[in-house]
């Protein structure tokens, strides 16, 4: 499957997501959709990572692998699988166990690991 199947069906069958981008481990974007809006998401996304993991480093928490800011009017989650993150900003409370599996399936659908190739 390719990343923009991946992306339509992520935005078809998750009703909370809003825009949806992939970006690689500097910020650079690599799909965006709808791309007008999701396109900022790259370098925010990239520095809400940064702040989150340092946080995680000076409290002796492991490695993360994905992070989840909510607020009254939206939320922001992000997961990390390798050299790539889908970060996803979202209607407010959204179903944050589902939205996550949803962003990894995602995520692993466009981009499978080389073993299952």
């Amino acid at each position: 499957m390719s990343v923009d199947e991946a992306i339509h069906d992520l935005l078809n069958f998750s009703t909370d997501i809003r825009s949806v981008a992939v970006i690689d481990t500097a910020g650079e974007v690599l799909v965006a959709a709808p791309s007008a809006a999701a396109a900022a998401l790259g370098s925010a996304a990239t520095g809400l990572w940064g702040a989150a993991e340092a946080c995680a480093a000076a409290s002796g928490r492991s490695p993360l692998d994905y992070v989840v800011v909510q607020d009254p009017e939206y939320s922001v989650a992000m997961v990390r699988e390798s050299e790539r993150c889908i970060v996803a900003l979202t209607a407010p409370k959204p179903a944050v166990g589902l939205l996550l599996f949803d962003l990894r399936t995602c995520l692993t659908d466009a981009y499978p690991p080389e073993d299952a190739r």
